[in-house]
């Protein structure tokens, strides 16, 4: 997990959105088409680490890429239905594994589809607000003329951009000391380690936020892995599980929309916590023999649990600034593979005492990360932040709102002038 760490949000915070995206997406899928081929384990598990390696890299740097480029009016829509295909390849593959039962041929076969999709890297433009962050202005410029042809707008006049951009610039805490940085020696590079490290934590607000969705993300990758491992335990054919459990993530990547548009984030985030929560602690008192209601309300918690996924990942995304938006993705996917790599031991070990109190303990775990959210800002109107200094001007003045907060969350880049 640290080596992901390594090669996912801090290289595409350094390096680019877009470098990631197109590094990650083409070793993924030159590796996931050899890997069908390989002559023996060892060599196979490498690959598998490697793969394992890129996927992270592809999937955060695109996801926040193709976030920051949206309006807050299509974030919601374009946060949640990037995600829905994955339900329709659960359906599609229960369904084409119980059919092909060869690996060999089921790897290659659902890993040749992937090479269609490296041709789009071609015209896909880097993140205009990492140029920023970054001090590229001269490359963020030509990627705002370019989509404002596109979208048949009009730019405001190239000094007011390029003042705009360089008050963003001053605020960023990364490389704020450009010298430092590129300063030879031991400690120097120590230091930026530390300093890289430590953002997330660093002030007040984004780090009621950062620990936050820490909390929530080892609670997704426990539960959701956890009802998912548990096919077994239900009694369930593990093909048609599979298939089921795609139909159910279906309405995660749909009614979803809706939900967080007229609920908000965090109230949308909270609610599914709290179904989740219910439907899984229900089940200690379901009578044994009512195996259906047992499946039913497991169902519901995970299709809870999907929605709440699909919210958290959109919410977080929002709310980290873009100086460290893939870092603080990043951190958070580990604990929730933390929580994923927990599920099986939970499963096994609690449920060997009595068959329905790892899913108890799943829904107080949902209980608890539905409280967590009370210490998270709603970022429903609000542009994104670039800046953690940013956020701490606009969110941390006050926890009330007021008409100067509303005024803040509104024009934020405004806020930093006056104050500066």
């Amino acid at each position: 997990m640290f080596i992901s760490y390594i090669s996912d949000f801090q290289l595409s915070d350094r390096f680019g959105r877009k470098t990631m995206l197109a590094v990650g997406s083409v070793t993924y899928t030159l590796l996931a088409n050899i890997i069908s081929w390989l002559p023996n384990l060892t060599v196979l598990l490498v690959f598998r680490f490697c793969m394992g390696l890129m996927h992270p890299t592809s999937i955060h740097a695109g996801y926040t890429l193709a976030l920051e480029v949206n309006q807050p009016k299509h974030r919601a829509a374009t946060g949640i239905l990037i995600f829905l295909p994955w339900a329709f390849c659960d359906i599609a593959l229960g369904g084409y594994g119980y059919l092909l039962r060869d690996w060999r041929w089921f790897s290659f076969t659902v890993s040749l589809p992937a090479l269609l999709f490296l041709p789009a890297l071609w015209f896909i433009d880097e993140s205009p607000r990492w140029l920023i962050v970054r001090g590229r202005y001269d490359d963020a410029l030509q990627v705002l003329r370019k989509a404002a042809r596109w979208n048949k707008a009009e730019l405001p006049a190239e000094g007011e951009l390029l003042a705009l951009m360089d008050d963003i610039k001053k605020e960023a805490l990364i490389d704020g000391k450009e010298g430092e940085a590129s300063t030879p020696g031991f400690m120097n590079s120590l230091k930026v380690i530390v300093k890289e490290v430590t953002v997330l934590v660093k002030t007040r607000r984004i780090r009621s936020i950062t620990l936050s969705f820490y909390m929530q993300f080892i609670v997704l990758g426990m539960v959701y892995y956890g009802i998912s491992f548990g096919a077994d335990k239900l009694g369930v054919d593990p093909f048609v599980y599979m298939a089921v459990n795609g139909v159910v993530e279906i309405p995660s990547g749909t009614v979803t929309i809706p939900l967080v548009g007229k609920l908000g984030r965090r109230l949308s985030c909270t609610l599914s916590f709290v179904v989740t929560a219910g439907s899984l602690m229900v089940l200690g008192f379901i009578p044994s023999g009512l195996n259906w209601l047992v499946i039913t309300m497991a169902m519901v918690g995970k299709l809870a649990i999907s929605i709440a996924y699909q919210v958290v990942f959109l919410y977080a995304c929002e709310l980290f600034p873009t100086e460290v938006r893939v870092r603080g993705l990043g951190t958070s996917t580990i604990l929730a593979k933390a929580g994923a790599v927990l599920a099986p031991f939970i499963l096994e070990i609690l449920g060997s005492i009595k068959s329905w109190l790892p899913m108890v303990i799943f829904g107080i775990a949902g209980f608890l990360a539905a409280v967590s959210t009370f210490w998270l800002p709603e970022s429903f109107t609000p542009p994104m932040m670039d800046t953690v200094a940013e956020l701490e001007a606009v969110y941390g003045a006050k926890e009330t709102r007021t008409a100067t907060d509303e005024y803040q969350l509104e024009h934020p880049k405004e806020v930093i002038r006056e104050q500066a």
